[in-house]
């Protein structure tokens, strides 16, 4: 459901502040005209494109060895290292229902019927990144059965129950124990922040079920969730293996002090090589082993899209797919045609570890001969990559690396200056921030999707409309799944489970807030239901 026609806003709040949702009323596009010289007009003209946009659905397998939950409690409110370590985000209590609150944005893109701006059907779909959480070929299977459709076995490791932070086996005060505890225990999602109890949860989100599968053809972006080992380090040392293995870190040792974790999790973040030799020293439990946790390459995440299923053929990755994984090319990036339309889809992923994004040296010329190409053919340029511009600053790349053009890094300013000099670019969808963004540059907009782990778990539909009058009109308007609201307490259906996701996500204690219609992620009202407005660089 777009949220022209209903948005979720907060309804009764406890005495610990959690919130419960309710539908309210919709939100109606707002005009954005700062690209063009008059006020705009009122008329967007006739759609050259209209997509669904999903981003960030960080398909979680919970239960994997190789996570890294216990470092997020250093960010906590209380924590003495909140002020040094901000936010760090490796846990959320809804990380175990990703693959529901997927099935859940598949059915909700699937009832949308045409473009709320230009009453075009559907084109086709986009994912941008960050499809799977931690590179794993079990989280890379959810991802494609989702979104092409089939049976679904959201689970691994024991078949028995849940083996994970939130089970009560190896109980953390740190951690929501959905479970009720027959000691009595309170966790400290239950005793500061209201948090439910839902018996029964972790066996009803380990159920197997049939994935609808999106009904229009869709395109992929590679992520750096989708290579690196929490998105953050090449699978080299102990992260090489640790998917495999029986033991899983739950938390730092007690006599580490402050400045000790500090350390640890700045060096973690930096790509840190010698902070991999302190993992033997971590709190861990016993779970069971599951050789589907391994970690996939980029050429084996390209590769998976080539399956029979595939509408199109590779979902927009290059190469036929046709030998053992691995066989595609391993270049994440491609040029995809629709009409007047060219989407250039980049890969920002640096290799070579960290966060944040970069292209190396033979992409930007590839990226500058095809938008030339554009400007010559009149066509209208979309690009779309998982980073927005403003976090293309990794410059990681090993010295051996440093005097190969091709493979230099890339970064923000570099790119911007390219881009500026090209008409045909008019639009840059993108993600990886978690929140709703809009952004001017100067001849194009830049329009970044929110994650479907972190509240408000939103994809938009993108439409390019163009009028007679020398004017483009962009139409960005938010999608709600199809999860329920309220929640209704029940945990037997997709739509039960990831209404509970989508609670749970607002009440994220690490951002919340006393009013969710300002919540940092959902973005402005600027940011979300909006006709962004420029000049047809073609319209003589």
């Amino acid at each position: 459901m777009t949220t022209t026609d209903q948005a979720g806003i907060a309804g009764e709040r406890s005495s610990l502040g959690y919130w419960r949702l309710r539908p309210g009323p919709g939100e109606q596009h707002l005009r954005r005209s700062e690209l063009c010289s008059g006020s705009g007009e009122d008329t967007p003209g006739v759609a050259l494109l209209t997509v669904g946009h999903l981003s960030d659905l960080h398909l979680c397998d919970s239960q994997s060895p190789v996570r890294a939950e216990f470092l997020d409690r250093w960010s906590d409110d209380d924590a003495p290292t909140k002020a040094e370590l901000g936010y760090i985000g490796t846990y959320r209590a809804q990380d175990c229902l990703t693959v529901q609150v997927g099935e859940a944005a598949v059915q909700a893109l699937n009832a949308v019927a045409a473009g709320p701006v230009g009453g075009a059907r559907l084109d086709w779909a986009i994912t941008t990144g960050d499809v799977t959480d931690n590179a794993q070929a079990n989280e890379l299977g959810w991802y494609l059965a989702l979104l092409e459709g089939g049976p679904i076995a959201p689970d691994s490791g024991s078949a028995a129950g849940y083996e994970g932070v939130a089970d009560n086996a190896y109980w953390d005060e740190a951690f929501w124990h959905p479970e009720p505890s027959e000691e009595g225990r309170l966790d400290r999602p239950h005793r500061l922040h209201g948090f439910p109890d839902v018996p029964g949860l972790l066996d009803a989100l380990r159920a197997p079920f049939a994935a609808t599968g999106l009904n229009i053809p869709w395109l992929a972006v590679h992520g750096n969730h989708d290579q690196m080992v929490q998105g953050t380090f090449p699978a080299i040392g102990p992260l090489a293996t640790a998917g495999f293995q029986t033991s899983k870190p739950i938390g730092l040792p007690p006599e580490w002090s402050t400045e000790a974790i500090v350390r640890f999790c700045r060096d973690f973040d930096l790509c840190q090589v010698d902070v991999l030799s302190r993992w033997p020293e971590l709190l861990a439990r016993t779970v069971t082993a599951d050789s589907q946790r391994r970690t996939v390459t980029r050429a084996e995440f390209i590769a998976a899209h080539f399956g029979p299923a595939a509408h199109p053929p590779g979902h927009g990755f290059s190469g036929d797919g046709s030998g053992p994984a691995g066989a595609a090319t391993a270049e994440a990036y491609y040029r995809y045609d629709h009409g007047r339309t060219t989407i250039l889809t980049l890969d920002t992923v640096n290799e070579h570890g960290g966060w944040q994004g970069s292209l190396d040296g033979r992409q930007l010329e590839w990226l500058e001969d095809e938008l030339a190409g554009a400007d010559r053919e009149r066509r209208y340029v979309v690009l779309a990559s998982h980073h927005p511009l403003s976090t293309l600053i990794n410059p990681n790349l090993p010295l051996e690396l440093a005097s190969d053009p091709a493979r230099r890094r890339v970064e923000q300013q570099e790119l911007a200056l390219l881009l500026q000099r090209h008409p045909s670019l008019v639009l840059w969808l993108n993600g990886h921030t978690h929140r709703s963004t809009v952004v001017p540059h100067g001849s194009w907009w830049e329009v970044t999707a929110p994650s479907f782990i972190d509240f408000p778990q939103q994809g938009r539909i993108v439409e390019l409309l163009r009028s007679e009058r020398g004017v483009l009109t962009i139409g960005a308007t938010m999608l709600d799944h199809a999860g329920e609201r309220p929640w209704s307490g029940g945990i037997s259906t997709i739509g039960q489970l990831a209404g509970l996701s989508r609670e749970l996500a607002a009440n994220d204690w690490q951002r919340r807030t006393k009013d969710l219609s300002r919540q940092p992620w959902a973005g402005t009202r600027a940011e979300r239901n909006v006709l962004l407005q420029l000049p047809d660089p073609f319209a003589r």
